[in-house]
């Protein structure tokens, strides 16, 4: 029989993580009656991760009366590509089958070269099983803004794997329609209306895969960079790219955890973009000067705020985590919206 080569749902959203309310959120923005549902999901792998670590991930989410199977590839600064199976009239309780006709072949995939060549990717599918799951209640709220509409979720409710149990409490920006690509701009002036916040780098299903292995990932690991002279236009975006999500990963980390995570590691990646900024992007006329001295800075800022973070631990002082969330939200913003200039140039696909 022949596989059906279904179109997925591009999705695009940003995160705020807090401790907010509902009153708090839905009186801050003055927003109407939200839709409001219960959520429950259930994340596959295999037992080595193999979906995670190539930035796959296999659910299948229960609201209601329905239940769905969901396939989701991350593409990168808050994108991904998904496809939605309705299987409440197929649905085996832990099993998941994958022969349903919404979701996409291994064929495909490969042929779209959305994942590796090399990764037997209906094996591991055909050997996963459940590995954890949340439990949320969301409240949902379509908002204009410009020519623009967001999709404001607050989410409620917790990550259970086991006996563990991980706590949700944030609030996912979706795009819903922003042909002008505004997410960004939106996203800022929502922020500053909730003190305390700051900008959620790691997804619910890395925090859920952390919870199931009870550490850190392993395989955040980015390969040493070659040198400039051998690089493409191409390569060069790819190396940031990368380079921003570890320090996306990295900071939101030292941010959940007020500052009490090793700063060794946070500095290396602070280093390590900046000069590559600096050295790469710096000596080019292409680019706008302005906006990486915005970043040079943000990075400053952060350094600063790392050293008297740890300065004010050492002699038993409170920490301002305000100061921290601002400067963490402020850097990433700043790289995430260079990052989507470099999509403008089209010289950088060769």
């Amino acid at each position: 029989m022949k596989h059906p080569k279904p179109k997925p749902f591009v999705e695009k959203e940003l995160r705020l993580s807090g401790k907010f309310s509902f009153e708090m959120v839905k009186d801050t923005n003055n927003l109407y009656t939200p839709l409001k549902k219960k959520i429950v999901t259930q994340y596959f792998d295999d037992n080595n991760y193999n979906l995670l670590k190539n930035g796959i991930a296999l659910r299948k989410r229960s609201e209601r009366n329905s239940i769905w199977l969901e396939l989701k590839i991350d593409r990168g600064q808050g994108k991904s590509l998904e496809w939605v199976s309705d299987i409440t009239k197929n649905d085996l309780q832990g099993f998941v089958k994958y022969n349903f006709q919404d979701l996409p072949s291994e064929e495909m995939l490969k042929e779209r070269k959305l994942i590796r060549q090399s990764l037997p990717f209906q094996k591991i599918v055909k050997q996963s099983s459940k590995i954890f799951q949340t439990d949320i209640l969301r409240a949902i709220w379509i908002i204009k803004y410009k020519e623009s509409s967001f999709r404001i979720c607050f989410d409620q409710g917790k990550i259970v794997c086991q006996t563990l149990e991980h706590l949700i409490n944030e609030i996912e920006i979706e795009v819903h329609q922003d042909e002008e690509n505004r997410l960004l701009e939106f996203y800022e002036i929502l922020w500053a209306k909730l003190p305390n916040s700051f900008y959620q780098g790691r997804s619910k299903a890395l925090r859920g895969f952390e919870l199931r292995e009870n550490q850190r990932p392993t395989f955040w690991k980015l390969k040493k960079l070659k040198t400039i002279s051998a690089y493409s236009f191409q390569q060069i975006k790819n190396d940031l790219l990368r380079t921003i999500t570890l320090l996306d990963y990295i900071s939101s980390l030292f941010c959940e955890n007020d500052g009490k995570s090793p700063a060794n590691c946070f500095r290396s990646q602070l280093l390590e973009i900046k000069t590559f900024l600096l050295f790469v992007f710096g000596a080019s006329s292409i680019f706008d000067k302005e906006h990486l001295r915005v970043i040079i800075r943000n990075i400053h800022r952060m350094e600063k705020n790392i050293s008297l973070i740890q300065k004010k631990r050492n002699l038993g002082h409170t920490v301002n985590v305000s100061q921290l969330y601002k400067c963490h939200t402020n850097l990433l913003l700043s790289l995430h919206s260079f990052a989507e200039t470099l999509n403008k140039f089209s010289g950088l696909n060769r």
